[in-house]
């Protein structure tokens, strides 16, 4: 396939674009305490640019101290960012692309623990999500005034800096949107009410930054199409807005959707379609006609599809930002016919997890995203060793491609005759999951490293290889089975096999003991297939281990009228009459047909047998064979272990090596 609305040059008012994809914005976490870029931030935009991209959009980048989100999000609100900003432009550009800064206020979802301020907003409604409990201060005609001006003098810094496009952040909840929204908006002055009056301070904004800028300078606009909370902004409103801002001369429609209290539709999972807000887009798209050109964002990483749905409804642009930090060299990979090898994002949310954590945002798919500046390039080892990954899952297989990368001789064993580990159960249920296991299978065959499925091994088994170093990276299996009183009529089933069953077989109720997150993931799956779904939690709330995007799980499954959850509550005894639970020292019973029991456990005891047996080799765990977590954890400890393992090469390397004599004095 050729990929031609995809890869064909374009135009955004005068600037060139050298294809059609942008980087979309998307917080990082990776910013100084000041605002600043930095050099690890520069690195990673710089090896977007390297590969391919026609635009860079940072992130949501504050214009005002009190509309920042973040302690380590990108400022624009001070000269002091300038310099740093400069190189960032001067690097981007130098590789081909352009830079675009997404100026941004948070207004009412502006985080107070980042600022310490009380949040401003049209309206003193407060974020039922951001600081809950905090009210916001309604703007007065001097904070709307001073706003203004400061989203101009963001404008004049990035003219400064050599920017070579702005903007303006007016989806997912923020100022600009919040103004423009019914449902965040109940002034009763000229910046209420009416659509039209709603839409004047974005196109006083907007106004102000074209005075700075000129008009040959191109200016976009993201919008939240449908913000889908009551009476939030709904499509046809939004497509009215796109003609006015079209009216008004914006250069770029960028279409997006959700506030931070529709959470989930910002933070699109794999099992969401594809294409998240491309009906919403296309209905703009209609609405401005060719006046203006219009992008769409949300899952549309798959470039077949993306490249289609252009076609269909006429897109200019499409915007990918978790597809560009899984795979920097998306654009090339098209270019060269090898749409393939692209690394898939898989919608984890794994960087959305570490942002709101306040830690550099990287990726789950790729280890390398955000330490573009330690593990982007890959020197031969000092030292070629023999190594023997133990374990076919994402943990070994990224180690052995770590390992292969620089030049060691790499066998990797799985007990098992696929490779994937416990993503050959998720893939089922979660397609996205399972293209993360054939990209890493498809760079092992390249990198040569030899693989044997279906190969238990044992200390017999290393002892015949003789490696130098063993990397065990046996995963984790299923909870603990039910032990207490039992009926062996009701199926029991753990979180992995549950994920096997046919849909088809499950009973119309389901029982899950633990509300971990792996088992709220099953959960989900369950209620897909029609099933409702009993959860037991002995805590107060579900899928703590799974950070934010856990908190999103425990939304929809709180939402979901198939899902009862039992808080605080434990199960007490499974017969053939159902479960007998407690919560609360009060008893109570549920008819159920099948038991799932959460939790996950180490799956083998390999790396202290092999300790005992006193082997040459250096052994090496990762993953969840340590304790069961998550995906990035198992990626990050194979990057990890194949640069531990060059340094103890390194070590004997200059053990082996003479010392050199000493000059007597």
């Amino acid at each position: 396939m050729s990929f031609e609305n995809l890869l064909r040059p374009g135009y955004i008012n005068r600037m060139h674009m050298r294809n059609r994809i942008i980087v979309g914005p998307m917080e990082k976490s990776m910013a100084g305490p000041d605002g600043s870029l930095n050099e690890r931030y520069i690195a990673y935009a710089r090896r977007r640019a390297m590969g391919g991209a026609a635009l860079i959009q940072l992130e949501s980048t504050y214009v005002s101290p009190e509309g920042r989100g973040n302690p380590y999000q990108v400022g624009c609100h001070g000269d002091h960012v300038i310099p740093a900003l400069r190189r960032m432009a001067r690097e981007i550009q130098a590789h081909g692309a352009k830079l675009a800064m997404e100026l941004h206020h948070g207004g009412r979802q502006a985080s107070i623990t980042s600022h310490h301020r009380r949040p401003i907003a049209p309206s003193a409604i407060p974020s039922t999500f951001m600081d809950p409990g905090t009210v916001p201060r309604r703007m007065t005609e001097v904070d709307i005034r001073r706003v203004i001006a400061d989203f101009a003098r963001a404008a004049e810094r990035c003219l400064a800096a050599g920017v070579d496009m702005i903007h303006l952040h007016g989806a997912h909840g923020y100022l600009l949107g919040q103004f423009l929204s019914p449902q965040s908006n109940r002034r009763t002055d000229g910046y209420g009410g009416s659509l039209a009056n709603r839409a004047r301070f974005p196109l006083e904004v907007l106004a102000a930054v074209r005075h700075v800028v000129g008009p040959g300078y191109p200016i976009g606009y993201r919008i939240s199409a449908a913000e889908y909370v009551e009476g939030g902004l709904e499509a046809d409103e939004s497509a009215r807005f796109a003609v006015i801002l079209a009216d008004a001369g914006i250069d770029l429609i960028d279409v997006a959707g959700g506030t931070y209290e529709s959470m989930s539709k910002i933070f699109q999972g794999p099992e969401a379609p594809k294409g998240g807000f491309v009906a919403e887009a296309a209905a703009i798209r209609r609405a401005v006609g060719d006046r203006v050109p219009v992008s769409v964002a949300q899952r549309m990483n798959d470039p077949v599809f993306a490249d289609r749905v252009m076609e269909r409804e006429g897109f200019e642009y499409v915007t990918l930002a978790r597809a560009f930090h899984a795979d920097p060299d998306y654009v090339h990979k098209l270019t060269e016919g090898r749409a393939d090898r692209i690394l898939p994002c898989i919608a984890c949310n794994t960087c959305a997890n570490l942002t709101v954590a306040r830690t550099p945002a990287g990726c789950a798919a790729n280890p390398a995203s955000t330490y573009e500046l330690s593990r982007d390039s890959y020197r031969p080892a000092p030292e070629r060793v023999r190594v023997m990954v133990v374990g076919g899952g994402v943990a070994g297989m990224h180690a052995a491609r770590f390992l292969a990368l620089r030049g060691h001789d790499v066998l990797l064993c799985e007990a098992t005759e696929r490779l994937g580990g416990q993503l050959h159960y998720v893939r089922g249920a979660l397609p996205d999951y399972g293209n993360l296991v054939d990209w890493l299978a498809l760079e092992l065959d390249e990198l040569g490293v030899r693989i044997r499925t279906g190969y238990r091994v044992g200390i017999p088994e290393v002892s015949e290889a003789d490696p130098d170093a063993v990397v065990v990276a046996t995963g984790a299996q299923g909870g603990y089975l039910w032990a207490g009183t039992q009926d062996p009529t009701v199926p029991i089933f753990d979180v992995l096999s549950a994920l096997e069953r046919p849909p088809a077989e499950w009973e119309p109720d389901v029982a899950m003991i633990g509300g971990d997150f792996a088992a709220c993931l099953v959960a989900q799956h369950l209620r897909r297939s029609g099933v409702r779904v009993h959860i037991i939690e002995p805590g107060a709330s579900l899928a703590k281990d799974g950070a934010f995007t856990g908190l999103l799980v425990e939304m929809e499954l709180e939402a979901d009228e198939g899902v009862t959850i039992h808080r605080e509550a434990t199960a007490e005894s499974i017969t053939g009459a159902g479960v007998v639970f407690q919560s609360l020292g009060k008893k109570g019973r549920l008819d159920v047909g099948s038991v799932v029991i959460g939790g996950r456990r180490p799956a083998s005891e390999l790396p202290d047998e092999l300790r005992r047996a006193g082997l040459r080799a250096g052994i090496y765990t990762i993953g969840d064979a340590v304790r069961p977590r998550d995906l990035y954890a198992a990626g990050q400890e194979a990057a990890d272990v194949a640069e531990r393992i060059d340094l103890d090469g390194r070590a004997r390397v200059l053990r082996a090596t003479p010392a050199s004599p000493t000059t007597p004095g």
